[in-house]
């Protein structure tokens, strides 16, 4: 994966905790940016810092280098993210309207 895919995957994780940059970097103690060169694509982060910041995006290396997830268009990686925090009763009634809309 090249530094503008680990970049765009970043910023849309991050985007889908409602954090800032500075938030993010605050929660792995680095500059603000530090994590903006990553964003960016001119840098990419050595493994235990990508570990670092994904822990505090409550995710994990495995997930983030999912195949399917680097195709996914950022609005859809923030689709899921935001899912994935629901109880699952919001989640059984956005089903409910996801299949009214599709209709």
């Amino acid at each position: 994966m090249n530094n503008n895919k680990i970049g765009k995957q970043l910023r849309a994780l991050r985007k889908s905790k409602n954090m800032s940059t500075q938030d993010l970097a605050d929660k792995v103690s680095v500059s603000q940016s530090y994590i903006s060169k990553f964003e960016n694509g001119r840098s990419k982060p050595d493994i235990e810092m990508l570990e670092n910041i994904l822990k505090a995006l409550d995710t994990n290396l495995s997930s983030f280098f999912a195949s399917e997830l680097e195709e996914m268009p950022d609005d859809l990686i923030l689709l899921m993210n935001t899912v994935k925090t629901l109880s699952p009763e919001a989640r059984r009634k956005l089903n409910e309207f996801l299949e009214i809309v599709r209709k």
